[in-house]
């Protein structure tokens, strides 16, 4: 498993004693709150939170608010600021140090939201939000009152705890003499909602190491990673992006990929298939852009781009300046033909693989296709004259095509430009007079929310507050039951008739659809797949997908 942040609470341990235990997992680093002696024992605290080393070295400060509240504060370049809470909330037998917690866990959240930082709090809170959801939705006046606090801030705020996926048989995180509970959570603020990807509660039960079952929440770590890049672009006075050069690879880089990735995909198949889904996932990921980023050419160029040609125009554009580029390391040669060595033969091989694809693709622009050499040291003899001069009429040739298809696209937006105006002139008056004025588009700002609460009615004024209350007021609108339906002839009338199966619909059709897929149709479907197109954020490619090997097909085919 792959933790990133890990938190204990309710330790009993001075944080010498944390750290002498911490020694055990090298590649963390711990942060302790102290304990208070003031109390009994069973009442002293004890809270620690072990964070990555790779992570670690981002942390700014951290601060122990008492025994049971610690927040570490992260920076990373891009002015990403992450805070991590971790809280133990004494039971309500101890009802002063309970409340006392509460009080200083709702003042040290709203300092960090508005702070700016991304925020989590996790831990024991020893209450039960499940009960707590129908008075929430139903009887706002009872939300609101003391003894609900801190479920009512969380929620009111836009915090979202996110019910996770359960390997044990009931949804509890607390275990004892027969009775599960769910008393720990980890809460994310409204900015990290769209980093949550899942979450899973992990059953110790047989181990006899804790009463309480662990939670692990996974997030999307490109909001740390990616403003980490783009910090570091900008540092540098320049934003640019790595791409690979799949027009350049030739069959043998293809095949040194295939054996590389299935070198590191070496786990065996019953193993990986009893991972987690995300474990998988950043398995395969790592291993396949390590394995790129090892065996096939690339080139940095710059990210701040906005294309305003159509992609095959693009395309022409960039193997035309490629071209030249090849041409200017030619001219260099026949002028200095002592600089020649074994690197320019080496470098020639992956240009000449372009090079062919670049005549096979713009073959109707050449009158025959031109024959290249396929070791550049067999022009020395003629100076190059020879390989200058077929390279120079392919890029005069090149260089009419892109003309021509430049001065098609100028028509054609030029005609579509005219067209769109006619259109909005018959269709939509009021686009075709701004159109025509070149107005900018405007729009209604919400610049302040009055939220009439019957108990404690407040005035907005924040940007980022109003905009957690429209999100919140959207998401809250319409009562969602905190138990959903779980069969069909739980649902009420209205809608049972429309999820019930057609009966002239034969039930078998779906027989083959709920069986997974074979290899064989796996393969048959990334095959059919197109070249040439973008990448998600995993920036692994079609590409790539359909020049793995063996060994990793089989372990991908597991998480397919």
């Amino acid at each position: 498993m792959f933790v990133s942040f890990g938190g204990v609470v309710d330790t009993h341990l001075h944080p010498k004693q944390m750290h002498y235990l911490a020694k055990r997992p090298s590649n963390y680093t711990v942060f302790s709150s102290p304990l208070d002696t003031s109390q009994h024992v069973r009442s002293s605290g004890g809270i620690s939170l072990f964070i990555k080393n790779p992570l670690a070295s981002h942390v700014h400060t951290y601060t122990s608010h008492s025994s049971r509240l610690l927040s570490v504060d992260l920076y990373f370049k891009g002015n990403v600021k992450l805070r991590v809470f971790i809280v133990y909330i004494r039971p309500t037998s101890d009802q002063a140090l309970h409340d006392v917690t509460i009080d200083l866990l709702i003042q040290a959240l709203s300092d960090a939201k508005r702070f700016g930082f991304h925020h989590v709090v996790c831990g024991d809170f020893n209450m039960h939000l499940d009960q707590f959801y129908h008075i929430f939705f139903n009887q706002p006046q009872m939300a609101s009152k003391r003894v609900h606090r801190l479920f009512n801030f969380l929620l009111s705020h836009g915090y979202v705890d996110f019910t996770p996926v359960n390997f044990s048989d009931s949804l509890g995180t607390y275990h004892r003499t027969g009775i599960t509970s769910r008393i720990d959570y980890v809460w994310s603020c409204s900015l990290f909602k769209s980093y949550l990807l899942t979450a899973v509660i992990h059953d110790v039960c047989d181990t006899s190491f804790s009463d309480h079952n662990p939670i692990v929440t996974y997030y999307d770590r490109s909001l740390l990673f990616s403003s980490i890049k783009l910090a570091h672009a900008r540092q540098l006075k320049r934003r640019s992006q790595r791409i690979f050069l799949f027009d350049s690879v030739t069959p043998l880089q293809w095949d040194e990929f295939s054996t590389h990735v299935d070198q590191l995909c070496n786990m065996l198949p019953s193993t990986f298939a009893s991972w987690h889904v995300n474990r998988m996932c950043e398995y395969l990921h790592a291993n396949i852009i390590a394995g790129v980023n090892a065996t096939l050419p690339a080139r940095t160029i710059g990210n701040d781009h906005t294309p305003k040609l159509p992609k095959d125009l693009e395309t022409l554009l960039q193997h035309y300046h490629f071209l030249n580029r090849v041409l200017h390391s030619i001219r260099l040669l026949r002028k200095y033909l002592h600089t020649f060595s074994s690197s320019h033969d080496r470098k020639w091989l992956l240009h000449l693989v372009r090079l062919n694809n670049i005549f096979s693709l713009y073959k109707s622009s050449f009158p025959i296709i031109p024959l290249l050499p396929s070791i550049l040291s067999s022009c020395q003899p003629d100076n190059f004259n020879n390989l200058f001069r077929i390279l120079s009429q392919v890029s005069k040739s090149l260089r009419g095509l892109h003309l021509l298809k430049e001065k098609e696209f100028q028509d054609f937006s030029i005609q579509t430009y005219v067209e769109n105006r006619d259109l909005n002139f018959d269709t939509d008056i009021s686009f075709f007079i701004n159109s025509a004025l070149s107005r900018s588009h405007r729009r209604i700002v919400l610049d302040h929310i009055f939220i009439d609460h019957p108990i404690t009615p407040r005035l907005l004024m924040d940007p980022k507050d109003i905009s957690d209350a429209v999100v919140n007021h959207f998401q809250s609108a319409v009562f969602i039951k905190s138990t959903p339906p779980l069969h069909i002839s739980e649902l009420p009338d209205r809608w049972r008739s429309e999820y019930l199966p057609i009966d002239t619909v034969s039930p078998d059709i779906y027989s083959s659809l709920s069986s997974p897929p074979s290899l064989e149709e796996w393969l048959f479907t990334v095959s059919s797949m197109p070249n040439g197109k973008a990448p998600g954020p995993s920036m692994i490619t079609y590409e790539m997908l359909k020049h793995l090997g063996p060994a990793t097909n089989s372990l991908l085919l597991l998480l397919i």
